[in-house]
């Protein structure tokens, strides 16, 4: 049988429990070492399976064409669908794991659950990784997910003209693919190029009106921490010094999202926003009140500080409202054109006498 028969059987014999065991693995692995999104060695691991899933698209469709029918087929040919399914099962257990952090569900759901399906669903996809245009379909997703994070910490900028640059160069990408393609298996190019132009176009499409409705995450931003404090202020070592009511033991989080103000007491919000190095971006706390007669929440305040990159615990920022009437209120966290990094709920109560309060710093 051989050394490949032999593995081949093995792994034929026990293939559901095999791309289960790898599939949990593989996902526990990338959770505990893909930590930064502009850190050297997530971003080649990253690299390495678009590498390895457009290699391997090139290969396999290169010996499955009619004029390479008659040739011995190398023993490793046979494993690249496995090994494609392998990269883009690696792809999108990182974009989930970045995007997630970047993402406030209220708003990018529909995006992190579009991702979700690619990573979860890549088992069920198994027979389809043998078609080329679903190949080259979940290349360009794999491509357009990557750049969309990649080029804004390449040049230190985000915004619409970023995301645009990112839309070019991942279209670039994928129609360079489709050169080598042809160049090695024009008869499967031909004989697919109807689908695999709409796949384009599609994705294409669908990328950018996410983007431009808000609901792709802003990625490389995150957001590591946020809280209200009835004072806030920043020491000489970058240390949040807050005072804030704290929660009862039975309540995981340990600052209040009830405020009990007393008399004319400002009320703070703190937040710590993840930037890549060398990147600088102007964000807002944007406060809103719930009117509840009408059932809507109302801006009342859009306040702007910049955040500069490279701190691992996040950049520190905080606005304070003093004219604040009692009632529910919100926070967001949002960038420029909008879209939310996080947000946090919590009441307003007047009190007859000032709150219990507890001193603390917070990196």
């Amino acid at each position: 049988m051989g050394f490949f028969g032999s593995i081949r059987s093995t792994y034929k014999k026990h293939e559901r429990h095999a791309t289960t065991i790898a599939f949990v693995i593989g996902f526990i692995w990338d959770s505990l070492t893909l930590t930064r999104i502009d850190r050297l060695y997530d971003n080649l691991v990253l690299t390495s399976y678009l590498v390895i899933a457009a290699v391997g698209i090139v290969v396999w469709n290169a010996y499955e064409t009619p004029a390479s029918s008659g040739k011995n087929v190398p023993k490793i040919v046979l494993w690249l669908p496995l090994l494609i399914q392998f990269a883009f099962g690696g792809l999108f257990s990182g974009y989930i794991i970045f995007y997630s952090r970047s993402a406030s569900l209220f708003a990018s759901w529909p995006f992190l659950l579009f991702l979700s399906l690619f990573f979860f669903g890549n088992e069920l996809f198994k027979k389809k990784y043998l078609r080329l245009a679903f190949q080259v379909s979940v290349f360009f997703i794999a491509t357009f997910s990557y750049f969309t994070f990649s080029i804004p910490v390449l040049i230190g900028r985000i915004g619409a003209w970023v995301f645009i640059l990112s839309s070019i160069v991942s279209l670039i990408t994928v129609l360079l693919l489709i050169k080598v393609l042809k160049y090695f298996s024009r008869e499967r190019v031909e004989k697919s190029r109807r689908y695999i132009i709409s796949g384009i176009v599609t994705i294409f499409i669908l990328f950018n009106v996410s983007y431009f409705a808000n609901i792709i995450p802003p990625i490389p931003l995150s957001l590591k921490d946020i809280g209200i404090a009835h004072s806030v202020s920043i020491t000489k070592k970058g240390e949040y010094s807050i005072s804030y009511e704290p929660t009862p033991w039975y309540i995981p989080r340990t600052i209040s999202r009830t405020y009990n103000r007393y008399g004319n007491e400002p009320v703070y919000v703190f937040s710590s926003i993840f930037a890549p190095t060398g990147l600088t971006a102007t964000v807002y706390h944007d406060w809103l009140f719930y009117k509840d007669s009408e059932k809507i929440w109302v801006k009342t305040d859009h306040i702007p500080f910049t955040v500069e990159g490279g701190a691992g615990d996040g950049y520190k920022g905080y606005t304070f409202k003093r004219n604040i009437s009692p009632g529910k209120w919100r926070v967001q966290v949002v960038t420029e054109r909008g879209q939310i990094i996080g947000q946090i709920n919590f009441e307003v109560k007047e009190s007859p006498e000032p709150a219990s309060l507890i001193d603390d710093f917070r990196e």
